[in-house]
């Protein structure tokens, strides 16, 4: 088996899609957030339309409320998304060099002034939980950090790096997502 390894940039496209997985984590997550996302729409939707028809002002109102939290929703995620960016500026213009092994990995970024490179290494056991979704792989050190792996650095294919994860991270702290 070969090992794996993962180098290049965690983009904010990458950051946006952590945040989404991250509110709805879990093994469907993509399957949740579509359920709810049509959901919403088809209630709001109804609720203006039957209330235009009936003229009953309350179910317009209401029906309005229900769409605009939606987009209020996608509004701050986008500002979340933009906000943790701002304030880790100096590691989303680092790049990040990461190696497996069998206990646990090593991470590297690498700032564009050589001088300050950051070196750490996890062993499995400290990791809270890992999450291999569909384009990124998520490592939770603890509830609220967390190692975005973008599937696309991958050294090697992405059933590849899910044969390494399910062999070396125990099964309660692996999920693999659909």
């Amino acid at each position: 088996m070969k090992a794996l390894e993962s180098i290049g940039y965690v983009t904010p496209k990458d950051y946006s899609a952590y945040v989404k997985f991250h509110v709805l984590k879990g093994k469907y997550y993509r399957l949740k957030s579509a359920l709810i996302v049509f959901g919403l729409v088809l209630l709001g939707g109804g609720l203006v339309a039957y209330g235009f028809m009936s003229r009953a002002k309350g179910l317009v109102v209401g029906g309005g409320a229900i769409l605009l939290c939606l987009l209020m929703f996608f509004y701050t995620i986008n500002t979340n998304v933009k906000r943790i960016c701002n304030s880790k500026a100096k590691t989303v213009r680092a790049k990040q060099h990461v190696v497996f092994g069998k206990n646990g990995f090593a991470l590297d970024l690498l700032f564009q002034n050589e001088e300050e490179n950051e070196h750490d290494e996890i062993f499995f056991d400290e990791l809270e939980m890992v999450y291999d979704a569909k384009t990124a792989i998520y490592l939770y050190i603890e509830k609220r950090s967390v190692i975005i792996i973008p599937k696309r650095n991958l050294k090697i294919s992405p059933e590849e790096a899910r044969a390494f994860l399910v062999k070396y991270i125990p099964s309660q702290k692996l999920i693999i997502c659909e």
